[in-house]
């Protein structure tokens, strides 16, 4: 099977959405919700996807970006045949 650079597209844009987000959970919640975070990513994930109307984070544009990543990621990897053999 040949690896393709197009393959992580997805998950690069995810990580560094993800990252972003991470910050502003840091800056708004502080260190210990931060760690929690940073251990587990879904929280992360959940916690932009409930704060995206404060306009006070702009993190709308960041979960928007996220999702994207996360959904490239999967049309890539189905339309390359990512793990069938």
């Amino acid at each position: 099977m040949e690896v393709s650079a197009n393959l992580g597209l997805g998950g690069v844009i995810a990580f560094v959405a993800g990252i972003a987000v991470l910050v502003k959970l840091f800056q708004k919640e502080g260190f210990l919700k931060g760690i929690l975070g940073f251990i587990c990513m879904l929280y992360t994930f959940i916690w932009g996807l409930q704060n995206m109307k404060n306009e006070e984070l702009k993190l709308k544009t960041w979960m928007y970006v996220w999702m994207a990543g996360i959904v490239i990621g999967l049309i890539i990897n189905f339309t390359m045949g990512g793990g069938a053999e």
